[in-house]
């Protein structure tokens, strides 16, 4: 056989037979799975049957005496009232004293979880154990009051008084009914005594506020209510009879889940009456729909009250229009308005719900004064059309009927065609669609055959948005509220707001619904049944038909799909596979049952570990899942990328929804998405005029085993539908019966992910070699730009008109000068740690030769521990020096504070001659002044240009902390024709000076050319050359090395603590090395670079449209969301050994859409939510898990809400524009 992966493993078998007899009996806990003493179970049937023999005592009162029944009913319901207070009050102050007291004697420490060692009959154990405290004090009297109210009436509801009344003395039946239906009572009150029991129909995984104990109650005293009604209205009594057979399989009902828990009923009833009753649509959440329901009562109670059927017929037509509008955008927009108004924050604050909204600008995504207008004059136009069609409704003849009723069955015909010529399939999904373009990998032509159909979908978007909502509200208007109708008018006022709502709120079934209705009406004679009905009833019965019959042919197709995969699927066997479906076919009548049930209450049908064994599920809104819409999500490294792709795929979505070409979106539709390697769900919430509420969930890579199969027939799928290269454009679809139904292909502006092996490339020593030289380019390149982003602004005007040696500028003013450090730098600088982000002063001075030198001895920093020559013409830090107004500042210097010499960290060098040091640069000496490459701080830098100020280096990045001999031997590293050729790009202009005389001077400037060549040097080395043991170069450390440095992990060397101390200066070292990466990665992969100008292109395309950094920098996080136009990163691979290049491009990226049976998603995730909340199966190797390449199984479960489902985004609800 195929899968031998188990329903349910042994051990949860054997926990699910000590749980299933609590759910049997109300919650008792009789079956433990350890020895505990008989008094255990004792005290707990006590409580159970405590209720049961206090009404058996009134009761052979009652029967034997002549004691009233209201007095047996009043002293039941107040002896359990006070019994269930007693019991719970005792618990309560046990629990307190209790917690007051720890108890180290722990006799068992490998004991069970749930092993609980009795000491007494009364002990606290006992107690907690038996009478679970409640979790609000109030519910303590509350829950003892609904005893007594449940308990007191269900003696009266079960005297044999009562029973005999209603079947004639009947005394088996009295019996019968006595019994099991004080059984029903016993163990619906237990869960209010002691604690509720885990319930099969379980709708949150959570009971936050206490609900489910009040379930079983609840179903109790709606059958209890009941029957006070029948007393008072004779005509109930049939009904009451059947109720008082119904009632005694409660506890069936419970066991078998199939009643819903409160916190699903009542969103589920509000549901359907605000659908089937009131012409709305789901809401996508609770307090939505609550508002809704809300507005739509009080329409109908205004129409009501109107005093003639034209005021009836405007203001439902009026109301149904605005009613239909995104009133949920609308609201959210008004609160977040209020919200910002009242506390407003920084733009970068945002609340932490918004970070998985789908944000986007246009026509339709908000309400603004363009959409408002819209929607005035589609108000007038409705309201007019509504007013002069009701006027003039009374003398209208057959004949105009005929007219607008053969003018609608043409309306749906051609809607129909036109959603299907857009579609890839037509005839239900049977055979492709040759007008569609025959392959999407082709964008020329795709696109112009798209651009095509475009044409049919602006043509469909007329008729549906504007032509046949009005001509329906015409047709409606003409016939809603004909002369001698005899329906009650409350239900003329319900009948009138649904059909004048419901064409606007759900077009395509509205359309469908009139014209069934036109069609029966001309089919029966006029005095049948059915036109006394009136249009707003034959609507509402034929909507509500139209609504349960799509239901049950999809449940049907849900089922005949489980039972034939099954065996027709090899994976899909079990030993036990045939017996099962020759009981489904003996039983068919059983099984057809369930799935009738299931369609009349709109509940999921249910097949058990998505095996055929089928029940329905208990009824829960058509959302089927009860958190808020995109609350919560498993966030990865992946998650980025969806909500990066959610804005753009959303407009798409909007298009394709407004053209037709994925059918008439309805509530509890879902559609699958795929695009390269990722898969989006999409699924709809709720739908109206002009707008359809979706949410959008991300599913993450192709990670299992199970999910790679399922993946992989859908990309077979959507492949044979959109790529019919070697194949006909007209065909059979061979997949007709999978659940996923390819509709459209959409372009999606988001990143095409490409990830390459690097063998060849980056272990080469060529390459190496190569990058080396590079990495020395980048430097210059990044230094020059960088410091060219300055307020060079403020160094022009500081130029002098007359010709000036230098330009005067000293300490204070160059370390006040703001740096415009771009945002990934600054980003960067709050991402390091404390250690970095500390300032950093420790400097080495300049030595000199003189023999005359007094040195000192100055301990650095707690850290080294190390001693440093401090020369006599340097001020000690203790010593401030007075400042002397007889040596003025030279023009054209950068005089030096001598408050930078600060705490030194580094190490002790030998005294050099500075004019060796000089001379090894290989450059002219300044005229006016030697030069002395460790730039002095005492001292002044003299530039022989007025202008190299402004591109002058920071002080902290001139004091270089290495041997100046050390970086003399990588001098020649230096590329001082390309330091001139990239200073030639740079805008330099100033005061009448063009920017190449100006760079003229600047490149004459041999003091600005050594500092620069000083700091590249310097970073080269401690990046290449001084971390690297045994005098190793970098291009022999291999790839190693080359990724280390790229993900910022420079080895270690005394001097890179000189770059750590300056995060900017750090990050603008490791931006360059990446840029030289990346310039590897490109000349290996297009070939080498050919001259200066090129190697500028590069460079300039990096700064502009790259972002080259590490997959889990946070900037990368950044980058992605900002939609930076392309992304590079290094990674390595430690399974296959291999470093990786992985490139996002951002591009048009061909996305592909199939629907998916609504009924199949919400039977797999009504199955989910049984296995996991009450079976508690959460086995990976489950069967209910395994790859089902018809069913997607494992994508749907993946797709559900977490914690139940693990989609690794979800957004929030999204309103998209369909006008």
């Amino acid at each position: 056989m195929g899968s031998g992966a188990p329903l349910l493993n042994d051990y949860k078998q054997d926990f699910f037979w000590k749980r299933f007899p609590q759910t049997l009996l109300g919650g008792q806990k009789l079956r433990l799975g350890y020895d505990a003493p008989a008094y255990v179970y004792i005290n707990q049937l006590l409580l159970f049957v405590f209720p049961w023999v206090i009404s058996g005592v009134f009761t052979a009162v009652v029967e034997l005496t002549t004691l009233d029944v209201s007095v047996g009913y009043y002293s039941v319901g107040g002896i359990v009232a006070a019994f269930v207070l007693i019991a719970q009050s005792i618990s309560f102050v046990v629990r307190r004293r209790g917690a007051t007291v720890t108890r180290l004697d722990i006799q068992n420490i490998l004991a069970e979880d749930d092993e609980v060692d009795f000491e007494s009959c009364c002990g606290v154990e006992t107690v907690e154990f038996v009478l679970p405290g409640k979790k609000y004090v109030a519910n303590i009297v509350l829950h003892a009051l609904l005893s007594g109210v449940m308990c007191g009436y269900g003696f009266w509801y079960l005297t044999p008084v009562t029973l005999n009344s209603l079947y004639n003395t009947n005394t088996a039946a009295t019996v019968l009914l006595y019994i099991f239906g004080w059984l029903t009572v016993c163990t619906a009150q237990f869960s209010l005594t002691a604690a509720p029991p885990p319930e099969p129909a379980t709708f949150r995984a959570q009971d936050v506020y206490e609900i489910t104990p009040l379930m079983r109650p609840f179903y109790v005293c709606v059958f209890l209510t009941f029957d006070l009604v029948a007393r008072f209205y004779i005509t109930f009594s049939g009904v009451n009879q059947v109720l008082h057979v119904v009632f005694i399989f409660l506890p069936l009902f419970w066991v078998l889940g199939l009643l819903p828990p409160l916190d699903a009923l009542f969103p589920w009833l509000a549901e359907q009456v605000l659908v089937l009753a009131l012409g709305g649509s789901p809401a996508a959440g609770d307090i939505r729909l609550l508002l809704m329901l809300l507005l739509s009562c009080t329409t109908v109670v205004i129409t009501y009250f109107l005093p003639s059927s034209l005021a009836m017929v405007i203001t439902a037509a009026c109301c149904g229009y605005l009613l239909s509008l995104d009133l949920g955008t609308l609201g959210r927009q008004i609160l977040l308005k209020c919200r910002s108004s009242s506390n407003p924050c920084r733009p970068d604050q945002k609340p932490q719900e918004e970070t998985n909204a789908v944000i986007n600008t246009g026509f339709g995504w908000g309400w603004t004064w363009r959409e408002l207008m819209l929607h005035l004059l589609m108000l007038g136009v409705t309201a007019a059309v509504a007013t002069v069609c009701n006027f003039f409704s009374q003398p209208v003849n057959t004949a105009v009927r005929d007219a607008l009723g053969y003018t609608l069955i043409a309306l749906l015909v051609v809607l129909k065609v036109l959603q299907s010529v857009q579609s890839v399939y037509v005839c239900f999904g049977l055979v492709r669609n040759p007008l569609f373009p025959g392959s999407a990998q082709r964008l020329g032509i795709f696109k112009k055959r798209k651009h095509i159909l475009g044409y049919v979908g602006y043509f469909y978007r007329i008729l549906s948005t504007a032509v046949t909502p009005l001509l329906m509200v015409a047709y409606t208007a003409l016939y809603i509220t004909p002369t001698g109708m005899t329906v009650n008018t409350f239900i003329l006022a319900v009948a009138v707001c649904r059909a004048l709502r419901v064409v606007w709120q759900r077009m395509t079934s509205a359309l469908l619904e009139l014209v069934v209705v036109f069609i029966v009406t001309i089919a029966l004679p006029t005095d049948a049944w059915w036109n006394s009905l009136g249009l707003g009833l034959q609507l509402m019965l034929v909507g509500a038909s139209r609504d349960r019959f799509f239901q049950l042919c999809n449940k049907l197709y849900f089922a005949l799909t489980i039972l034939i995969t099954s065996w027709t699927e090899k994976k899909q066997r079990r030993k036990d596979t045939v017996p099962i479906i020759v009981l489904n076919c003996v039983f068919f009548p059983v099984v057809l049952a369930m799935v009738v049930a299931a369609a009349l209450l709109s509940a999921p049908l249910l097949p058990l570990f998505t095996y055929p064994l089928f029940l329905f599920g208990f009824p829960r809104p058509m959302r089927s899942w009860p958190g808020p819409v995109g609350s919560s999500a498993n966030v990865c490294p992946d998650t980025m990328y969806y909500r990066q792709v959610a804005a753009a795929f959303s407009k798409a979505l909007g298009r394709a929804f407004s053209s037709g070409s994925l059918g008439g979106p309805e509530p509890g539709s879902h559609y699958l998405v795929r695009y390269q390697d990722r898969s989006m769900w999409v699924q709809v919430l709720e739908r109206g005029h002009g707008f359809c509420t979706v949410s959008i969930k991300g599913l993450e890579l192709q990670e299992t085993s199970c999910h790679t199969v399922e993946a992989a027939r859908v990309d077979d799928v959507f492949e044979l539908a959109f790529e019919r290269n070697g194949h006909s454009a007209c065909g059979v679809n061979p997949h007709v019966f999978n659940t996923l139904l390819p509709r459209d292909a959409q372009l999606v502006n988001t990143y095409s992910d490409a990830r390459n092996v690097l063998t060849g490339i980056i272990d080469s020593h060529d390459s190496l070699q190569q990058l080396t030289s590079d990495f020395a380019k980048t430097l210059v390149w990044v230094f020059l730009h960088h410091n060219a982003k300055k307020d060079y602004t403020s160094d022009k005007e500081a130029v002098p008109k007359r010709d000036a040696v230098g330009v005067e500028r000293d300490a204070h003013s160059r370390t006040a000068l703001v740096h415009a450090v771009d945002e990934e730098l600054s980003e960067g600088y709050r991402s390091q740690p404390a250690s970095r982000r500390q300032s950093f002063s420790g400097s080495l001075p300049d030595w000199s030769d003189d023999d005359s030198d007094i040195f000192e001895m100055e301990t650095l920093g707690d850290r080294n521990k190390n001693k440093v020559r401090l020369s006599a013409g340097l001020v000690d830090k203790k010593q401030p020096m007075k400042p002397s107004a007889a040596t003025p500042s030279l023009p054209g210097t950068i005089d030096d504070d001598d408050s930078l010499l600060k705490e030194l960290d580094g190490i002790g060098l030998p005294a050099t001659d500075t004019k060796q040091q000089q001379k090894s640069l290989g450059f002219p000496q300044p005229a006016t002044q030697a030069y002395k490459p460790p730039v002095n701080l005492s001292g002044s830098i003299k530039f022989t240009s007025p202008y190299s100020s402004a591109l002058s280096l920071p002080l902290k990045w001139r004091d270089i902390p290495i041997d100046p001999a050390r970086l003399d031997r990588h001098m020649d590293k230096f590329p001082k024709d390309w330091y001139r050729h990239v200073l030639s790009l740079l805008d330099l202009s100033v005061n009448g000076k063009t920017s190449r005389e100006v760079c003229e001077e600047m490149c004459a400037d041999d003091v600005l050319t050594g500092i620069y060549a000083r700091l590249v040097v310097a970073c080269y080395a401690v990046v290449n050359v001084l971390g690297l043991s045994g005098g190793s170069n970098a291009a022999s450390m291999g790839a190693s090395h080359v990724y280390k440095v790229y993900t910022e992990d420079i080895p270690w060397s005394p001097d890179l603590d000189w770059l750590n101390e300056d995060p900017e200066l750090f990050h603008l070292v490791v931006r360059a090395y990446r840029y030289a990466v990346k310039l590897m990665y490109d000349q290996g992969s297009l070939g080498p670079v050919d001259g200066e100008d090129e190697l500028v292109e590069y460079l300039q395309e990096y700064d502009r449209d790259w972002y080259i950094g590490c997959e889990k920098d946070t900037r990368w996080e950044q980058a992605v969301l900002q939609g930076k136009p392309n992304l590079f990163s290094l990674g390595y691979d430690p399974t296959q050994g291999a470093y990786t290049g992985r490139v996002l491009t951002q591009q048009e990226v061909v996305t592909h859409i199939g629907q998916l049976s609504g009924e199949a998603v919400r039977g797999q995730w009504a199955s989910l939510s049984l296995e996991l909340l009450y079976f508690t199966n959460d086995d990976e190797e489950r069967y209910s898990i395994q790859a089902h390449p018809i069913l997607l199984r494992n994508l749907t479960v993946q797709a559900a809400d977490p914690p139940l489902g693990y989609p690794v985004y979800s957004s929030l609800p999204t309103g998209v524009p369909i006008l």
